[in-house]
């Protein structure tokens, strides 16, 4: 996978350079005709699953966008980015980790199949970025391993962000299998792996090669928001926090909607019995009291303005200072979706001036 440099320190520069040239020769660029979109996604969905995004429809009571697995190229919808992230596929929701009958351990069987994920924007792309270093550099995973290893990530690129996006100031970075770009009666198609290089190769007869079909331009985004700085080690006694943290309601939405939040607690769902059961891993939030109570009732960030800013602090300093990768990827899901629309952005702008 193809992660241009951004590392600091002049040790690890120098080694993501090297990495990165030998991954450039990977990168080959194509052109695919949209006349010929929909029979080569309908192509595709005979060969692996497909993962996209879809228009919410009011029939089914939700009225944005979000990915799902579908059956026709009809059903894409990229007239701005899903609402609701991807993160659900490769971080589910209640992962049976293991169960148990009597002295007998079980494992959850396997239904895992090869998934294409088209239709990702850069800020989608960048969120599994991170949980890739959380779940497979950190501490590798198995469940999460085994679905990054079945995917093909394709991305989709935003021309324009909406009100809420701020990528820009993130220091976003290329992290693809294939990124499509809209040009058009055409496709530019870049590649960004070997993986997806195999892709092309597969399904050669829809993509024309094209060396210099993406240019620099084409991977720009204008965006109507901005993070003046995203240095805030100095500001965490500033008072402007509580602009926020006086209206949250605790309700996580943030949380949810966020590429790059992945906490989690486990809960042992046990039969009555004791004889068998089986241990369950859900989401967390930081944004709820429970979430760091411990044993004795005592819990570390019992104040709802603690909880705002370690959540703050999570997505701009603390990831960064561990990993030197900035970890919010300034999508703005969390303030479009915060029902009292707390705007932290906007909050951490006016403390700086």
């Amino acid at each position: 996978m193809f992660v241009r440099c951004l590392y600091s320190t002049e040790q690890t520069k120098t080694k993501c350079l090297k990495i990165n040239a030998v991954q450039q020769k990977l990168m080959q660029q194509f052109l695919l005709k949209k006349g010929d979109f929909s029979k080569f996604v309908n192509t595709a969905i005979k060969d692996s699953d497909f993962v996209a995004p879809v228009e919410g429809s009011r029939e089914k009571q939700n009225t944005r966008p979000f990915f799902r697995e579908i059956s026709s190229a009809d059903e894409i919808y990229l007239g701005r980015k899903s609402y609701y992230t991807v993160k659900g596929f490769f971080f589910r929701e209640n992962e049976k980790i293991f169960g148990f009958n009597g002295n007998k351990i079980i494992n959850p069987e396997s239904e895992l199949k090869d998934t294409i994920y088209f239709g990702l924007r850069r800020c989608d792309l960048n969120g599994i970025y991170h949980q890739d270093i959380v779940f497979l550099d950190e501490n590798e995973d198995p469940f999460y391993k085994a679905r990054r290893d079945a995917s093909l990530l394709i991305g989709y690129h935003c021309r324009e962000g909406d009100d809420y996006c701020f990528c820009n100031s993130m220091e976003l970075v290329d992290f693809f299998d294939l990124m499509f770009y809209d040009k058009g009666e055409n496709y530019a198609v870049e590649t960004g792996s070997e993986k997806g290089n195999s892709f092309v190769k597969k399904y050669s007869k829809f993509f024309t090669k094209a060396d210099n079909a993406v240019s620099d331009e084409d991977r720009k985004t204008v965006n109507r928001k901005k993070l003046n700085t995203a240095d805030i080690k100095d500001d965490y006694d500033n008072d402007d926090w509580k602009k926020g943290s006086d209206i949250c309601v605790s309700c996580g939405a943030c949380n949810f909607l966020c590429m790059n939040c992945h906490c989690f607690d486990f809960e042992d769902d046990v039969e009555f019995d004791l004889k068998a059961g089986s241990r369950i891993r859900k989401p967390a939030s930081c944004q709820l009291r429970s979430f760091t109570r411990v044993a004795g009732n005592h819990v570390f960030r019992n104040e709802r303005n603690a909880r705002f800013k370690h959540r703050i602090y999570h997505q701009l300093q603390y990831f960064r200072e561990r990993h030197n990768v900035q970890f919010c990827t300034g999508c703005g899901r969390c303030i479009e979706g915060c029902p009292v629309r707390i705007d932290w952005v906007e909050i951490i702008n006016e403390m700086k001036k």
